[in-house]
């Protein structure tokens, strides 16, 4: 690939996140609103991302200003938690008889990184990446599995099908300890013919770590392993696509191979750490601790190093600062030397600390973190280029495409999953997704290069098949087939289920036509009159009286026996989340309410659907 198409890929992502990144700050003033918390000023812009405010940075002040910065962990109706970043100078001390404000931080440091991995992008010459990022960015088309061509010439001629894949053996393997030997294409003629790389004694199949995989399933994991650079594992809903990804991560430390696995969202990445934890696998996830589940705390950078063997050698050179800084002398040649020991003493513990993460970092086999965690602006500056072997991003199809090149510029493969039939990466400017934004990294190359690098997980676990039909035939050209377990279960099915007209049915639809249940709108009150956010007033849509329809729905099948937990109300619009709140929050603690995109990726026995739209327009 040209100089200059590589430059023009760049310049135009440069331009679209300017785009983005004046749409968020602009949408942010105009809809920030007040919430009281007993007596501090809650102050947040509404929330209309994935997963609710948990992660976001915020400044804490008061009337002379700034005060500190921090990560909201927990928001409850009457509860803030925050976890302030540590400060060995600031003594954060609040009075309870003032007032504080909490405000929410434009991230910086996101786009920042975006913006970095872009320009490193353009000045990339040579390196691991060098062969991905000519793929990736259409300079060469990617090896086919069948067709693994080696720096020596050598041609390996392996077929994957779902017919042979339990005899299949993984091209992965042959540069790993599989003994080969050379034959010469009849009609060589001395060294020109073109040869060949076959087994030269049978190898054992490919040994699955999860025997309970299905067969499309298995196909995926062959084939990402025998990819050279690229490989799409597209998962429908339901179909186990994180199950397979494990499975590909596993297999790939299993023949030695060190593994960047990244997503866009913590969550996404927790469940990954979560899921390869019960493998006992040797990971490390990358990240602050306040944005982590407390599940997976004891694989934090932060926690593998407290358990290091230099861990206690930090913890008395921290301490022995901490008393130099709160030594008092009058003496100025005193204070002198104690801030000249104390900067030794930094200098010591960053060299220490660097030296145990470089450690627990290069002893793991599967380093995680969202795709900006993954920035060399981290901890991973510390490993040598070309430490990973491949990098898998999860939920792809989620991820702006100039967040995944933070870690792709890090490893010769990549392995992409998702599902771009979902939803597309969450964007705030309008003209920048249309101009190309919203369209991720997965979606532009399966598009590009059509089934030849995607493999497509066609079994899936999570509907009945009454509901699957419509997707399967409007989205996935009827390749969706449900598993028996799933394709006839009906609520009732449950244990302690009774049987209902509720319970008993795939698939209700409650037609509002005619019934007087309009949608309202509103605006927010705080971009009423301000000329300046004019263009920006958000109008939020809410349906009283579908709210009525949904708490009748909901109390039938707890009724009829249906645990709380195991149903979700889901709707599009973001106040009609809260009027669903206000009236079932207090009743059924348990009970999940969430937006479309909140809820993506999670699944629930019995799922509502609000969707609030009702007009004389029908629109």
């Amino acid at each position: 690939m040209t100089s200059a198409a590589v430059e023009s890929f760049v310049t135009k992502h440069l331009d679209l996140l300017e785009l983005e990144r004046d749409a968020e700050v602009e949408e942010r003033s105009a809809v920030e609103q007040v919430r009281e918390v007993n007596r501090f000023a809650f102050r947040l812009p509404l929330v209309t991302g994935r997963g609710g405010p948990r992660g976001d940075i915020v400044g804490l002040y008061d009337e002379s200003g700034q005060l500190a910065t921090g990560i909201l962990t927990r928001i409850t109706p009457k509860l803030v938690t925050v976890a302030f970043d540590e400060s060995h100078d600031l003594q954060l001390s609040l009075d309870r008889e003032n007032s504080y404000r909490l405000l929410k931080l434009a991230n910086d440091i996101t786009y920042k990184r975006l913006k970095k991995a872009l320009i490193t992008l353009k000045k990339y010459h040579s390196g691991p990446a060098s062969s991905l990022i000519e793929v990736l960015l259409g300079g060469a088309a990617p090896c086919p599995a069948s067709e693994i061509r080696k720096s020596c010439g050598f041609l390996l001629l392996i077929e994957i099908t779902v017919d042979n894949i339990e005899n299949a053996v993984t091209v992965g393997c042959f540069s790993r300890g599989l003994r080969m030997c050379r034959e010469e294409m009849p009609g060589g003629g001395g060294g020109g013919g073109e040869l060949v790389l076959t087994a030269a004694s049978p190898a054992a199949p490919l040994t699955f770590c999860n025997a309970s995989l299905d067969a499309s399933q298995k196909e995926a994991v062959l084939f990402a392993l025998s990819q050279k650079e690229l490989a799409i594992i597209h998962g429908p809903p339901g179909t186990g696509k994180t199950t397979t990804v494990v499975e590909i991560i596993l297999q790939a430390v299993k023949q030695g191979s060190k593994v960047l696995c990244c997503a866009p969202s913590n969550i996404a990445v927790d469940n990954l750490v979560e899921r390869l934890a019960r493998w006992k696998q040797r990971i490390v996830r990358l990240g602050h601790p306040a944005r982590l589940l407390e599940s997976i705390q004891r694989h934090s950078l932060d926690a593998v190093l407290a358990r290091s063997d230099g861990a206690q050698i930090v913890a008395d050179i921290r301490r022995d600062i901490d008393q130099l800084k709160n030594k008092k002398t009058q003496d100025k040649r005193e204070r002198s030397d104690f801030r000249n020991e104390i900067r030794l003493l930094r200098k010591e513990l960053k060299e220490r600390e660097e030296a145990a993460a470089l450690q627990s970092l290069t002893a793991a086999c599967v380093v995680l973190a969202t795709n900006t965690g993954a920035s060399l602006d981290g901890p991973l500056k510390l490993l040598p280029d070309g430490h990973f072997d491949i990098v898998v991003i999860d939920e792809c199809a989620q991820a702006l495409e100039a967040s995944c090149w933070i870690p792709l510029l890090q490893a010769r493969k990549c392995i992409l999953a998702g599902d771009h039939k979902q939803l597309p990466p969450t964007t705030v400017s309008h003209k920048a997704a249309l101009a190309g934004l919203s369209l991720s990294l997965m979606e532009r190359l399966a598009e590009e290069h059509g089934g030849s690098t995607v493999r497509t997980l066609t079994v899936q676990y999570r509907m009945h098949g009454a509901i699957m039909q419509w997707a399967s035939q409007a989205l996935y050209r009827g390749q969706l087939t449900a598993h028996p377990s799933v394709a006839r279960h009906l609520l009732r099915d449950l244990p302690g289920v009774a049987a209902t007209e509720e319970t008993g049915l795939p698939l209700l639809l409650v037609d509002t036509a005619g019934c007087g249940l309009f949608e309202l709108e509103e605006e927010d009150d705080q971009s009423k009159g301000n000329p300046a956010h004019a263009a920006l007033v958000l109008k939020t849509a809410h349906s009283p009286g579908e709210v009525r329809l949904v708490s009748l729905h909901v109390q039938a099948l707890v009724d009829a026996g249906v645990r709380a937990g195991d149903i979700a109300v889901i709707t599009p619009y973001n106040l009609q989340v809260d009027l669903l709140r206000q009236s079932l929050a207090h009743r059924h603690p348990e009970l999940e309410i969430k937006s479309v995109d909140g809820f993506q990726g999670r699944e629930k026995e019995a799922v509502i659907l609000s969707f609030v739209r009702s007009n004389r327009k029908g629109a």
